[in-house]
């Protein structure tokens, strides 16, 4: 008997094993078994048994891992179709599910139609919903909910102590199978929810994978549904519930390009109803996703811009610690750094952080209690002291439990114009996030009041944003339409990295069908990040699978540089 075997390595195979005469009555598919590989002893997964190799000379199985099979033949159906999706080994796939199954029960396949509902909600009313979620199943039942990230679950965990339900983040989507009457994911646009290790994925596109193998029911539960989502919703194949977001004020928006000639950061309407808001003894959030004090340092002689020595980012100077940092890592340098060009400590900063803004709203309310949250942070802290609160996006962990009378956008443009396909959809969301924490709504600050985004929001039109998006996502092939596949190089050196990007460029676009479109290779957004330089290859097709067993096979056939890492990631 031959075994086929798998590991966790991005290496293909499968690789034939001989079964000793002694493991045979005991050995099945899906079992871990120990093998010599290379020079060591390693664990692979056995994936086919069969009489005869097309190899002569066998290594045999040294032992079996375990008494049972650790997957079935479902578990092994998902593997195949997680790893053609996600481009990586059958082995690696097989290796995620295993690291991130906590509950060793046999998978099982529920004889059952999944059902896939889309339930809106504003987020103070998510946990009602679960409630009636819940409600709905009758007699025992088993319920996973998903949560963003692990403070948002001990939350939620608190407020539903009484129900039989388990919580947990994005890998736990692989505990999800036939045991499980309905998965409940709370906001699945959340950004939280995209592995950015490989294999790279999606937890929504897993999770809906793996409800068609196993048929148990998916209810997504959120105020601004991915782009992708809604496109199923509209399209009818998901139940789409109400749309709970008319019931929020329309955002107010204040054109900046009327008060020119008025310092600072804080427009006079935004100040006006800051005011009003202290003194009726109410609170109020202003949103400026922009760390430190400043974004930006030149010297004043020579022009060099300070930045990272591990990455070709631009220093932050944070005021309050008195030193500048990397915003990409965990670089930082005192803020007496001398020029390293000129030697001198003739710095200018500029551009705007919360720092600034705090510094600001100090001169203007000077009796106001004025706290800032930069980051998420790593216990739960309370929020509940203060006038005004200046904070990044990370605010967003206390929606459902924090309340104010206003909230206003300092910087939305720059939410707008990032290097990102959904960065429009990206600061929708955050706006709805936001204003369902507002009671009497929220102001954005904007020089560009006409953009769709804005003008949905202002009109208090939800479906207008998402009409436009497919509109514009169809037009220039983006998904749900097409599909872009992007294969990062990264490497210590910048020649041999981007010459290695080349040559497979160049490989691709020789051999890539008529409706395949790829980008030349170009250095990332951060050229050098973690003393890696960068450079990325897109890929454009209709399907992912195909796209990607072709750019798998055209990687295969050029040999490989043992220090740049290659990954792919699927509509980044």
């Amino acid at each position: 008997m031959i075994a086929q075997i798998v590991f966790d390595l991005p290496l293909d195979g499968p690789f034939d094993y001989s079964v000793p005469e002694h493991l045979i009555p005991s050995i099945v598919m899906g079992m871990r078994v120990k093998v010599s590989f290379g020079p060591k002893a390693k664990i692979g997964f056995i994936i086919g048994l069969i009489e005869k190799s097309a190899f002569t000379q066998l290594k045999p199985i040294q032992s079996l891992c375990d008494a049972s099979a650790v997957f079935n033949g479902l578990d092994l159906h998902f593997a195949r179709d997680f790893c053609a999706y996600y481009g990586c080994s059958l082995g690696e796939a097989l290796g995620t599910m295993l690291r991130n199954k906590t509950d060793q029960n046999p998978s099982i396949h529920r004889n059952h139609e999944p059902q896939l509902t889309l339930y809106r909600c504003l987020p103070g009313s998510y946990t009602a919903k679960i409630q009636e979620i819940i409600d709905g199943y009758q007699g025992p039942s088993r319920f996973l909910i998903l949560v963003p990230d692990a403070f948002r679950g001990e939350t939620l965990s608190q407020q539903l102590h009484a129900l039989p339900i388990k919580i947990g983040t994005r890998s736990s989507v692989f505990e999800c199978d036939g045991q499980h009457d309905c998965v409940i994911m709370i906001d699945e646009e959340d950004f939280s929810y995209k592995q950015e290790q490989m294999p790279m994925y999606d937890t929504t596109q897993v999770l809906m994978s793996r409800s068609k193998i196993y048929g148990f029911d998916i209810a997504f539960v959120g105020i601004s549904p991915s782009v992708e989502l809604m496109a199923l919703g509209l399209s009818g194949k998901i139940i789409l519930g109400d749309d709970p977001t008319v019931s929020l004020s329309p955002a107010r928006l204040v054109d900046l390009s009327n008060y020119k000639f008025v310092p600072g950061m804080i427009s006079p309407p935004v100040r006006d109803a800051l005011e009003v808001a202290l003194i009726a003894d109410k609170k109020s959030i202003l949103v400026l996703n922009r760390r430190g004090s400043y974004r930006l340092t030149r010297c004043v002689d020579c022009a060099e811009i300070l930045k990272c020595a591990h990455c070709d980012s631009p220093l932050i100077y944070s005021r309050s610690e008195g030193k500048f940092l990397c915003r990409h890592c965990t670089y930082t340098a005192p803020g007496d750094t001398v020029c390293p060009k000129c030697h001198k400590p003739s710095w200018r900063s500029q551009g705007v952080g919360v720092e600034q803004l705090q510094t600001e709203l100090k001169k203007h309310f000077p009796q106001a209690k004025i706290v800032s949250f930069e980051r998420a942070a790593k216990e739960k802290q309370s929020l509940s002291d203060f006038d005004i609160l200046i904070s990044t996006q990370a605010v967003l962990r206390f929606q459902g439990m924090l309340n104010v009378h206003l909230a206003a956008f300092i910087d939305f443009d720059a939410e707008l114009n990032r290097l990102d396909m959904r960065s429009a959809f990206n600061a929708f969301s955050l706006a709805l996030h936001i204003s369902s924490m507002a009671i009497e709504g929220v102001f954005i600050q904007t020089r560009n009041s006409n953009h769709y985004v804005l003008q949905s929001l202002s009109r208090g039109k939800t479906q207008m944003f998402y009409d436009e998006e497919l509109k514009l996502r169809k037009e220039f092939g983006f998904a749900p339409f097409k599909h872009w596949v992007k294969i990062n190089w990264r490497g210590k050196s910048e020649k041999s990295t981007q010459e290695f990007a080349q040559q497979v460029y160049n490989v691709l676009s020789q051999s890539a069908p008529d409706n395949y479109t790829i980008t030349p290779p170009l250095a990332d957004a951060v050229g050098r990040k973690r003393e890696q330089f960068r450079f990325n290859v897109m890929v454009q097709a209709n399907h992912v699978a195909p796209t990607m067993a072709f750019i798998k096979s055209t990687l295969a056939k050029i040999k490989r540089r043992s220090r740049v890492i290659v990954t792919l990631k699927v509509d980044p």
